[in-house]
């Protein structure tokens, strides 16, 4: 967002790069990682991540093309300002979000991450993390040693969680901001809709609000019916694919089939 003149449009409008924030785009990257890496989970995963990602930008006034290439109206729900500015760039949308219902929603997520805390543990990493991907893991494992392979399997996670303390404690302890005249000794909190009311929200061309919720979710649910036609068919692909590298590479039919 960075030297844009119009940030919100430049983010998430068109032109622009508001294409990477729809459900095409991440089907497009699943794509390319299927055909770069035959691996049925991965592609899965990179696929629903980004659509995930899409429709939780639907909360703050700029909203996200979810139809493009065939729309590019917004779809928000108008929950939280969208603030980045020309001249207040990142520091003014983080100060926005951090201090609106963005900062609810952050914390929705990581509740979400700490009921699911197994997912983090030594014994995940290993049983369903690794077989998943074993030519990456063992191409990392010859030059870092494991604990060092598992910190960085859960950076992600520790990533997410100190981006969302650093801003927060940033914009409500640190930042020294105008208002109205009046210097304050961090940015105030405002949980009402469309907040916070002592900046102008930032938005595109939006649909109508109501139709957002139904759209999200029958995107959301054809994105995983889709998953689920095609976690078989992916499946044997990536076996044929691994059984001719094996051939390749010389292992007869009898270790393939014990592992």
């Amino acid at each position: 967002q960075y030297g844009a003149s119009v940030p919100h449009q430049w983010h998430r409008g068109w032109p622009g790069m508001g294409f990477t924030h729809s459900v095409a785009f991440g089907l497009v990257a699943a794509t390319i990682t299927w055909i770069w890496r035959r691996n049925r989970a991965v592609t899965v995963g990179v696929a629903i991540g980004c659509v995930v990602h899409v429709l939780a930008d639907v909360g703050d006034t700029a909203g996200v093309m979810v139809l493009f290439p065939f729309s590019t109206t917004s779809f928000t729900l108008r929950l939280w300002a969208y603030g980045a500015t020309a001249g207040g760039g990142k520091f003014l949308d983080a100060a926005a979000y951090y201090s609106s219902l963005g900062l609810i929603a952050d914390l929705v997520w990581l509740l979400g991450l700490l009921v699911s805390w197994r997912a983090l543990t030594r014994q995940r990493w290993l049983t369903e993390v690794v077989p998943a991907e074993p030519r990456l893991w063992a191409r990392l494992s010859r030059t870092m040693p494991e604990p060092a392979l598992l910190a960085l399997y859960r950076g992600l996670f520790f990533f997410g969680l100190c981006r969302m303390i650093a801003w927060a404690l940033w914009a409500h302890l640190l930042a020294r901001p105008v208002i109205e005249g009046k210097t304050r000794f961090g940015y105030p909190f405002d949980l009402t809709r469309v907040s916070p009311r002592w900046m102008t929200p930032r938005s595109l061309d939006p649909i109508d609000t109501w139709l957002v919720p139904p759209v999200s979710a029958a995107v959301l649910v054809g994105v995983y019916a889709l998953a689920i036609v095609l976690w078989e068919p992916m499946g044997r692909a990536q076996t044929r694919r691994q059984a001719r590298s094996r051939r390749r590479r010389g292992i007869p039919d009898r270790e393939v089939a014990h592992g």
